[in-house]
């Protein structure tokens, strides 16, 4: 998975000019090594670009992510990493275009695609995002699909559409995802399809086994609201009022705000 590992040492430089053979032409030899030459420097800029990205450098790694493309164009993980850059920075065609360009690149790669799905739907496309996170999840090689499962239910909560996003977080649960965005993602569906009672027992599975955040807060209190159950209701409060003052939730709280 890129940027899973940021390399210790930098690059040492490459001559890249070739060898000129007798009569003025570049031999065979000299054009691999040349090649070879180009995509490992890509492969290391493109690492030392994820690395940075982990870590927050935007600049630096923005710059490691363009020197790999102009190593190796034809190397979709620059692309990849680049795309994740853009994103970050705000850049949506250039992420779109990144995106696209190494999906055609690199059509096999499963994480590739759970992001490209997971930018798809930041940008409303939630067609074409679903089909990125398909081809992720249904990908039998592919170690971690419920990663793919939850990114597909958020984006169908995005879009409104409860009953598939249920559906898919109960999916990635049955595959042994231990992310916490599983459990909450089926506690607010239920509560969103009516059913109240069901969405109290998935956050009280969410809360044994992670700590709350505010937005999980703001789920449990809706959910204790549509219960009438005035013990959690203020539990959940004075927890999100005591850890989260400054969040837009207990803002939302102390202005009279539902949620």
């Amino acid at each position: 998975m890129m940027g899973r590992a940021l390399l210790l040492a930098a690059l040492a430089a490459l001559a890249l000019t070739g060898c000129v053979a007798p009569g003025g032409s570049v031999s065979d030899g000299a054009i691999e090594r040349s090649v070879g030459h180009n995509r490992e420097a890509a492969k290391v800029n493109t690492e030392l670009a994820a690395g940075y990205l982990q870590e927050g450098q935007l600049k630096v790694a923005v710059e490691k992510a363009r020197r790999a493309i102009a190593f190796d164009d034809g190397y979709g993980p620059a692309h990849h990493v680049h795309a994740l850059l853009m994103s970050r920075l705000g850049e949506e065609e250039k992420a779109r275009e990144s995106f696209a360009r190494a999906v055609r690149l690199d059509a096999d790669n499963s994480d590739l695609a759970n992001n490209y799905g997971g930018f798809l739907c930041s940008q409303g496309d939630y067609e074409q995002a679903q089909a990125m996170f398909r081809r992720a999840y249904s990908d039998p090689l592919y170690e971690t699909p419920e990663y793919a499962l939850v990114n597909s239910g958020r984006c169908y909560q995005e879009a409104g559409q409860e009953a598939e996003a249920l559906a898919q977080f109960r999916r990635a649960l049955d595959k042994g995802a231990r992310q916490p965005a599983a459990l909450l993602g089926v506690a607010r569906a239920l509560y969103e399809t009516g059913e109240p009672q069901e969405a109290a027992e998935a956050m009280r599975r969410y809360e044994s086994r992670h700590r709350h955040t505010p937005g999980s807060l703001a789920v449990a209190i809706a959910i204790d609201k549509e219960l009438g159950d005035q013990q959690a209701l203020k539990n959940h409060r004075l927890i999100l009022r005591g850890r989260f003052p400054d969040s837009p939730e207990a803002q939302a709280i102390e202005q009279g705000g539902s949620r």
